[in-house]
C-alpha cells in the first residue's frame, strides 16, 4: 500500500468522506443519515477493503473513496433493514425510521445508495458494475428474509445461503474491491472476494449467537427478530434439537412478545444453539482462512489472518 498508508489514519479518513458524503444530501433526508455514519462503528467493510489493498500500492484517495463507497451499501441496507424490521435503534442510537419515518427512512436509504452510486462510477474500473451486482444480491436477501418469516424448518443450509447473500456479499464486493484497486493478480482477486464470503457468513452467525447475550448487543434491543419471526443459526439449531417441539410452539404462540425472550434464551441455550451456531462459525471462519492460502507470504496475508480472528463484533 502507499508508503504512510496507516490503518488508523486511512479510517479516519474513510470516516470523514462518510460524514462528508452525508452532510451532501438534501435536508429532509441529512439528519437521520448523518446520526447513523457519526455513531461508533468498527467499519469492518472498510477494515477488509484496506487489507486487501495491501496486495499492492494504490492511490490512497481511490482506497478511501472505495472503503467509504462500501460503507454507504451497507448504512443504506441498515436504514432498510430497520424500517422492514421496525428496529427501534441502531448503533446505540433512534433508527432513521424513528427519526424520519418510514416513508423518510426509505428515501435516505435510496439516496444513500445513489451517494454509493456516484462514488462508484467516479472510481471507474468495473467497479460500478460489481457493486450494481452486489447491491441486487443484497436487495434479493432482503426479500428472502421477509418470506422465510416465521419458518421454524428452515435448513442449516438455506440459512447460510441467505446470510451469504446479505452480509456475505457485501464483505465479499470489500474484499475484491481492495485487491483489485491493488491490480492484484486475477486469481489473488478471487482468493480474496472467497475470504470476504466466509467472513461476512461467520461474522453473521457470530453476530446471531450475540443475540443471545443480553451483555453483549449494545445499541439493538435482543432478540428482535424473533418477534419478526426471523431466526438465526442458534435457535434454528435448537428448534432442530427440540424433539418435543416446544420452543416451536413458543415462537409461533399467538401473543408472543418481550415477556417470552427470556424464555426463548433459556431454550436455545439449554438446546445447545448458541454453542453450535458458534461451532458453524469457527467452520466458516476456516473456510476464510484457507482461502488466503492462494495469497502470497505479507501485510495483506497477515492483516486478514487478524481479520478472521478478531470477527466477533456488537455494533454494526
Amino acid at each position: 500500500m502507499t508508503p504512510g498508508l496507516v490503518l488508523g489514519s486511512t479510517l479516519e479518513k474513510v470516516q470523514d468522506r462518510l460524514v462528508r458524503l452525508a452532510a451532501s444530501l438534501p435536508a429532509p433526508l441529512r439528519d437521520p443519515v448523518r446520526a447513523l455514519v457519526a455513531r461508533p462503528s468498527k467499519l469492518l467493510r472498510p477494515r477488509l477493503l484496506l487489507a486487501c489493498a495491501r496486495l499492492g500500492a494504490p492511490p490512497t484517495d481511490q482506497v478511501v473513496r472505495a472503503a467509504a463507497m462500501v460503507e454507504l451499501v451497507h448504512v443504506a441496507s441498515l436504514i432498510h433493514d430497520d424500517v422492514v424490521d421496525k428496529a427501534p435503534t441502531r448503533r446505540g442510537g433512534p433508527s432513521a425510521h424513528v427519526l424520519a419515518g418510514p416513508e423518510g427512512a426509505m428515501l435516505a436509504g435510496l439516496a444513500v445508495l445513489a451517494l454509493a452510486g456516484t462514488e462508484a462510477a467516479d472510481l471507474g474500473g468495473g467497479v460500478s458494475r460489481v457493486t450494481s451486482q452486489t447491491v441486487a444480491t443484497v436487495s434479493y436477501g432482503e426479500l428472502l428474509d421477509v418470506e422465510r418469516a416465521f419458518d421454524t424448518t428452515l435448513s442449516i443450509d438455506d440459512y447460510v445461503e441467505l446470510v451469504r447473500s446479505k452480509t456475505g456479499a457485501l464483505f465479499g464486493l470489500a474484499a475484491r474491491l481492495g485487491a483489485a484497486l491493488a491490480s492484484a493478480q486475477p486469481g489473488q482477486v478471487r482468493a480474496v472476494a472467497r475470504f470476504g464470503a466466509a467472513a461476512g457468513i461467520a461474522f453473521q452467525i457470530l453476530d446471531d449467537c450475540l443475540e443471545m447475550d443480553p451483555d453483549q448487543r449494545p445499541g439493538k434491543p435482543l432478540l428482535t427478530d424473533h418477534m419478526l419471526g426471523l431466526f438465526g443459526a442458534p435457535t434454528l439449531y435448537a428448534l432442530r434439537a427440540d424433539e418435543s417441539g416446544d420452543l416451536a410452539r413458543l415462537l409461533m404462540r399467538p401473543g408472543f412478545g418481550p415477556g417470552d425472550m427470556d424464555a426463548v434464551r433459556a431454550h436455545v441455550t439449554g438446546l445447545g444453539g448458541t454453542s453450535a451456531a458458534r461451532t458453524l462459525a469457527d467452520q466458516w471462519r476456516g473456510q476464510a482462512v484457507a482461502a488466503l492460502e492462494g495469497l502470497p507470504a505479507g501485510p495483506a496475508r497477515d492483516e486478514l489472518t487478524d481479520f478472521a480472528a478478531h470477527l466477533t463484533a456488537p455494533t454494526r
